[in-house]
């Protein structure tokens, strides 16, 4: 006759069972549909689009590797372009320094794509040094102090407007806050869906971290 499992087993293994189905349904879910673009809506903030006198746009990662930018740093430099050569704005800052222990700063290669996207070199201002959101504002506010603006045009990923946007205007900003089209960017495979997955998670996380710091 074979011994009886304790009941504490069997209920371990059921939970661990549960569990698993429930990390392989959801990795399915963000991996084969746009999932992501639903949490984005959570945190997106999205004002009227109206002339500024410049357009920032904030670094979203370069890989440490090859210096190459994410798909998200394409997607906001791109739409960057695209006000830009709307006559919104006539300048644009690209603001993304080294972050962590990653050699490659974000700015020297947004500046590159606008470029190549129609706008001229001597529009272009580099903000090289912030490694944060909050140093994004930091740096790109003294900026704006010093060349003498009134207005900003905020663009990063609709994820990321809220957070952005919030420590802009907290630090005296007189900003418009926008999100970058999304369409610019193929977002439809597998693997950028994980990863758009990931980093809306990580931004859920992030701004539960700054509210329990009181920002």
């Amino acid at each position: 006759m074979e011994p009886v499992k304790p009941k504490k087993t069997i209920q371990l293994k059921y939970y661990f069972a549960t569990l698993l189905g429930v990390l392989v349904a959801f990795f399915l879910l963000a991996g084969f549909t746009d999932f992501n673009a639903g949490l984005s809506k959570v945190w997106l903030v999205q004002d009227p689009l109206q002339k500024a006198d410049a357009i920032v746009v904030l670094g979203g990662g370069v890989d440490a590797k090859t210096g190459e930018m994410s798909f998200k740093t394409r997607e906001r430099v791109l739409s960057g372009a695209q006000i830009f050569n709307e006559h919104l704005a006539p300048k644009i800052v690209v603001t993304g320094g080294r972050v962590g222990r990653n050699p490659f700063a974000e700015a020297p290669t947004m500046a590159e794509l606008l470029q190549q996207n129609g706008v001229p070199a001597q529009a272009i201002i580099q903000e090289a040094q912030a490694e944060n959101t909050w140093e994004n504002a930091q740096q790109t506010l003294t900026i704006a102090q010093d060349q003498g603006w009134t207005k900003i045009i905020i663009l990063t990923s609709d994820f990321h407007t809220y957070r952005a946007c919030k420590f802009f205007r907290e630090l005296g900003g007189n900003i418009i806050c926008r999100a970058a089209d999304r369409s610019l960017i193929n977002q439809k495979t597998f693997s950028r869906r994980l990863l758009s997955t990931k980093v809306v998670l990580r931004e859920y996380l992030a701004n539960c971290y700054y509210w329990l710091k009181g920002k």
